[in-house]
């Protein structure tokens, strides 16, 4: 027996591209676009990514590209190879705090 039910969705034509993407490079198969909605969904539900508005996106934004700058701005003195160093190290960080 199945339990599922069929969910008729509209996005954008760019969330759609992105995630498509996103699922290609990841070595996506049949029923991962379902499995990748149901797990965002259920993630909201449980209150693991807060709702967004329009205007709090625009802000994240804008956070966002001064973030951006301002990093520029500190390692526009780096050479390529310490800044390659610093990111592996961040992103290592990052992945033993999930």
């Amino acid at each position: 027996m199945d339990d599922t039910v069929r969910w008729s969705l509209k996005v954008s034509r760019e969330t759609d591209q992105a995630l498509r993407t996103y699922l290609g490079r990841s070595g996506g198969r049949k029923g991962d676009l379902s499995k990748f909605v149901q797990e965002a969904v259920q993630a909201r539900l449980r209150g693991v990514e807060p709702a967004l508005g329009s205007a709090k996106r625009a802000r994240a934004r804008t956070g966002l590209a001064e973030a951006l700058r301002e990093v520029r701005a500190r390692t526009r003195g780096l050479s390529q190879a310490r800044l390659e160093k610093l990111v592996v190290e961040a992103v290592a960080y990052a992945r033993a705090r999930r």
